[in-house]
């Protein structure tokens, strides 16, 4: 298994530039209004403008229905979208508009927000996530929202969580997400193979939306290696 790495919260043409020389797999724009990264779809269109490999973008929303997320995806072109909202039914909906109306597909990606324990309710919404979306992206939960918290979710009960999904469905996706940073990946180093992507962002950052390339670099050779 190859562990992805995507770079979220890009708010800058010169850090583009420098990341995707690098060997990332994807580099997200947050366009959610609570967001420290935030940027508009005007901006991310610019931003996504100055990528070689437009296929690497991932249109980070919080949408407070499915035609808003679809709206989003048309506009700004992107065929990756991370949902911070909806219920199974919204996503549902999203694939069938896909199938019948997106040329191209969308890869959807669910963020399902998680603490230090899983409850039934929990479980029962993993599970059912599990087999609306393309990934499930498990970020700490703080105040009942997910993303930029900077809090790194406990690694046993992220675990447990990936195991739940591919129990269930082997084939959707898992990514970590949550403050990561070199430090923790080299504490969680034997439970990596767990996971398909990490999702880096505040772990790498010298200030919100400023990313740091060399942290970028360190963490991406500790994953060569493990690819390796």
């Amino acid at each position: 298994m190859t562990l992805e790495v995507k770079v979220c919260g890009i708010t800058r043409s010169n850090d583009i530039e420098k990341i995707q020389k690098l060997d990332v797999d994807h580099i997200g724009f947050i366009n959610i209004e609570r967001s420290k990264r935030n940027v508009t779809l005007d901006e991310i269109c610019s931003l996504k403008y100055d990528l070689i490999d437009k296929t690497m973008a991932v249109l980070v929303v919080e949408p407070e229905n499915p035609y808003e997320a679809i709206m989003k995806t048309s506009f700004t072109k992107i065929g990756n979208i991370q949902l911070h909202s909806l219920n199974c039914s919204d996503l549902k909906f999203i694939s069938w508009f896909n199938q019948y109306y997106s040329p191209n597909g969308l890869n959807i990606t669910k963020v399902v927000p998680i603490t230090g324990k899983l409850t039934d309710a929990k479980i029962h919404e993993i599970v059912n996530t599990s087999l609306c979306a393309n990934n499930i992206l498990f970020d700490y939960e703080k105040d009942g929202l997910s993303g930029g918290t900077n809090t790194q979710i406990p690694i046993d009960t992220a675990v447990k969580t990936s195991k739940l999904v591919k129990q269930n469905y082997p084939t959707t996706k898992t990514t970590l997400a949550g403050g990561i940073n070199l430090e923790y990946l080299e504490e969680i180093y034997d439970k990596l193979h767990y996971f398909d992507r990490i999702d880096i962002n505040s772990g790498v950052e010298d200030a919100p939306g400023c990313k740091n390339i060399g942290e970028i670099k360190k963490i991406l050779k500790l994953t060569n290696e493990f690819n390796n």
